[in-house]
């Protein structure tokens, strides 16, 4: 059984030390050894750094540690309800962000376009309320 250390875990996963530390006292990710001959360090089996691949990528798409150890206490099967809840969290956070950048790019294009400062008021008023009157 190979086994790697927690510097070595951290360089493979990109969790910090005090990550890994904290995802233990979490009771989400424990080493496989700790203090072998007396030695300080923690150690990690191969399914340990899968598990901690997967908190990663959980974590990457936004899903909170306290929901992530509810996934992994269902025998390490994905819970697909907290999955989908947050695809469908993202994907309204992409139609807003999407939304946002249209805003943005109208309002550059009209500082640049309108010189007279009366018509880009009357412009921007338009804006408005074509963007924020119609929701």
């Amino acid at each position: 059984m190979s086994l790697n250390t927690i510097r070595e875990v951290t360089e493979i996963t990109g969790i910090t030390v005090n990550a890994l530390r904290y995802y233990d006292r979490k009771g989400l990710l424990h080493p496989t050894v700790r203090n072998p001959e007396g030695r300080k360090e923690w150690l990690y089996d191969e399914a340990a750094v899968r598990r901690a691949k997967r908190i990663v990528l959980l974590r990457n798409i936004g899903i909170p540690v306290e929901s992530i150890v509810q996934v992994m206490e269902k025998a390490d099967k994905m819970d697909e309800a907290i999955l989908r809840t947050r695809l469908e969290e993202l994907r309204e956070e992409r139609n807003l962000l999407d939304e946002q950048i249209s805003a943005a790019s109208m309002l550059l294009m009209l500082d640049e376009i309108a010189s007279d400062a009366e018509v880009k008021n009357d412009l921007v008023d338009r804006m408005f309320e074509k963007i924020c009157r119609d929701d």
